[in-house]
């Protein structure tokens, strides 16, 4: 069956000589598995490079709902997202974002509003100015947790310093990895001690 959805791009991993894995969050399917046939030939039809974090997509897919791994007949791109491709401070955030939301979603979630807020948070960290970045993670981290039902109520994403910031960044994390991630650890947080 020929389906179209859109989604946000999670993770892509080579697969044999010149295919791809990608994991995207769809606005109607939840976490999908995609198999890129010959994504990384020059002449692909979709190119392995269409799938960089957190790229915004609308996609045609051949859906099957006994096989975990589908096929995309037709790939676009949503949103321009350079800003955030051609900044070190932007793409060390969608690093980080991205990490956050694999761990957090769960394979069965479907949820428009989710899909919504993330949507809307990539092209927020695309447009912002960089010196309006410094609590965009704490903010994401905050408004994430409030968005999967478990709302960080003790803690606010608003810091005055650096090492406040890191610090708030240290409780954040804790809350995530107790309520959220189920106890897995979120690597990416020291690229953001040191950038931010």
């Amino acid at each position: 069956m020929i389906e179209k959805t859109e989604g946000i791009v999670l993770k892509s991993i080579p697969y044999k000589e010149s295919s791809n894995i990608v994991q995207v969050y769809t606005k109607d399917w939840g976490l999908k598995s995609f198999i890129i046939k010959g994504g990384r030939k020059k002449n692909a039809a979709i190119h392995s490079s269409l799938f960089q974090p957190l790229q915004l997509l609308s996609l045609i897919a051949y859906v099957n709902p006994k096989n975990n791994l589908s096929q995309l007949k037709e790939v676009n791109i949503l949103r321009n997202l350079n800003y955030i491709y051609c900044n070190i401070i932007k793409s060390s955030l969608a690093f980080f974002l991205t990490e956050v939301i694999t761990l957090s979603l769960k394979e069965e979630l479907k949820d428009e509003d989710i899909y919504s807020f993330l949507y809307s948070s990539i092209v927020e960290l695309n447009e912002k100015e960089d010196k309006e970045l410094k609590d965009f993670h704490l903010f994401f981290l905050y408004d994430f947790a409030k968005a999967l039902g478990f709302e960080p109520s003790h803690l606010s994403p608003l810091t005055s310093t650096k090492q406040e910031r890191n610090d708030r960044l240290s409780l954040f994390l804790d809350f995530y990895k107790e309520h959220i991630t189920n106890n897995k650890h979120i690597q990416s947080q020291e690229i953001l001690r040191v950038i931010l």
